[in-house]
């Protein structure tokens, strides 16, 4: 770890293009300007490890329970994601999935997420299982790990004005000309034993270019974007559930 001292006014530059400036030191506590590209996410410790720590509950889901919360929201939303169907061509591929048993999906139903996922760095492939839940839900199911797999759904079907901004770098990445080219996903977390107390993380979508099969989780830092954001009424009074927050 390199320490270095620093007085209010006086920086540090990380690489070519980030600059940290003290501000102000108030007791034990330090105010930091960051200068930085706008394409750089720039998160608070804290903020990086709620996104991972959603991520690993995610990821925990129990079928069963995810179909009983699936059914009851597709009462609610009629929206269907338009995705691309597979090309003719396209090979298939076989794996297990401890969710949803074997699979086969077309080679071109793959996505690479060359970053991975917080909290699941090594794994970069997965595939968009569409066939086993109801519209607008979905299976985003590891190809390489059997065990993970995220329940995933189209925000704009339950944020109707659901847009998040895509940075140049991001585009870039994922080889993309401009937003237009991207499907946007968010991860659902469905609590074991409280399918109903299902929420969204609109905080951290994931982008995805068809075209070229590849995805990223990026971060929306904005207060009215939530990691854990209710989308089913939950009855009240009921044992163990409790009353989301309001939108």
């Amino acid at each position: 770890m390199l320490i270095l001292t620093r007085k209010i006014g006086e920086s540090i530059l990380v690489g070519d293009n980030i600059r940290l400036v003290v501000l102000e030191i108030r007791g034990r506590q330090i105010r930091l300007g960051i200068e930085a590209p706008v394409d750089i996410v720039v998160l608070r410790e804290e903020i990086a490890q709620r996104l991972t720590d959603e991520n690993l509950r995610a990821a925990s889901f129990n079928y069963q329970e995810a179909q009983q919360a699936v059914n009851a929201l597709t009462l609610e939303f009629a929206h269907n994601l338009a995705l691309r169907p597979p090309r003719p061509e396209s090979p298939t591929v076989t794996f297990e999935s401890q969710a949803l048993g074997r699979v086969t999906v077309s080679a071109d139903q793959i996505i690479t997420f060359a970053s991975g996922l917080p909290g699941f760095p090594d794994e970069h492939r997965f595939a968009l299982i569409t066939d086993h839940l109801e519209p607008p839900f979905y299976c985003l199911q590891c190809v390489d790990n059997p065990s993970l797999a995220f329940v995933v759904t189209d925000p704009t079907a339950l944020v109707p004005d659901y847009r998040p901004k895509n940075g140049a770098r991001t585009l870039q990445e994922l080889r993309a000309s401009g937003p237009e080219d991207l499907q946007v996903l968010v991860t659902l977390t469905i609590p074991p034993g409280r399918p109903r107390e299902i929420t969204a993380n609109l905080m951290s979508p994931l982008l995805i270019n068809p075209e070229q099969r590849l995805g990223k989780q990026v971060v929306i830092e904005k207060p009215h974007y939530s990691h854990q954001y209710p989308i089913l009424p939950v009855r009240p009074g009921a044992p163990g559930e409790v009353s989301p927050e309001p939108r």
